[in-house]
């Protein structure tokens, strides 16, 4: 069945839970970046807003109490562990690509960026995939979460 921007855009909107995040190179067994474990969270807003966040699990703890005390070794743990970044959203006529409009990011390179994304709905899944680069490809499949947006 083909649906059309507008339909695609409905169902975009809402809370979404990430099942696997895989990284694709010709030639090279599939990786798991954040292990085969990553949690992540991905929203879309009516509004068009968005925020997306994924995670390492299992990172280890800080000494102190707050980040601002980190160590060197403690804040590079938890910072390559970590993605996240926010801002609006749009997709193309066809519906088949969405393009995130980075506004605010841990990576501070991404912020004024325009990271675009193919879109591929299975079933209750969404697949979102990044542009080759190089031949390499991130997936990322997330499955709806209504049971994240009221705790």
């Amino acid at each position: 069945m083909r649906y059309s921007a507008v339909s695609i855009a409905q169902r975009l909107v809402g809370v979404w839970r990430l099942v696997s995040f895989e990284v694709h190179v010709p030639g090279q067994p599939v990786r798991h970046p954040f292990g085969p474990e990553a949690v992540g969270i991905l929203m879309y807003a009516a509004n068009g807003t968005m925020a997306g966040q994924l995670m390492r699990p299992g990172r280890a703890s800080f000494s102190s109490a707050t980040i601002t005390r980190g160590s060197d070794a403690e804040l590079v743990e938890a910072a390559t562990g970590y993605v996240a970044y926010a801002g609006t959203y749009t997709l193309n006529d066809a519906g088949d690509t969405v393009t995130h409009h980075v506004t605010m990011s841990l990576f501070p390179n991404l912020v004024g960026t325009d990271q675009h994304r193919g879109v591929v709905f299975d079933g209750e899944l969404l697949e979102l995939r990044t542009p080759p680069d190089s031949g390499r490809v991130m997936i990322l499949r997330w499955q709806r979460a209504p049971d994240l947006v009221n705790g």
